[in-house]
């Protein structure tokens, strides 16, 4: 989940630039479980890295702790040109669904 508390610290608590960002993180990344798990399914490891990479980054400035951790793994394992194990995955998308739930509280 989002660390609501630092991101809005990170932003020096400006309020335009943390709607910008939350807005971006929706439009940029709001389709990406749909997107991991047809690249998952379709075996193509290095567009997962690529779309991994992307969504972790971001979570990252958005302060998000949990979700950060797991798709590092994932990150890593395919930039070794492994694919994780479907259990990894899953583990880090239902965490993924629950910001995108927190996404849409912070944006209504």
């Amino acid at each position: 989940m989002i660390n609501y508390t630092e991101f809005s610290s990170s932003m020096d608590d400006d309020a335009d630039m943390i709607s910008m960002i939350i807005e971006l993180y929706s439009e940029e990344h709001g389709d990406d479980i749909r997107v991991i798990q047809n690249k998952y399914e379709n075996q193509d490891v290095e567009g997962l890295f690529n779309t991994i990479h992307s969504l972790r980054g971001v979570l990252l400035t958005l302060c998000e702790e949990k979700a950060t951790l797991q798709l590092e793994t994932i990150e890593n394992l395919c930039k070794r040109g492994e694919k994780p194990d479907v259990q990894l995955l899953d583990e880090a998308l239902e965490e993924v669904a629950r910001v995108n739930q927190q996404i849409l509280t912070l944006t209504a």
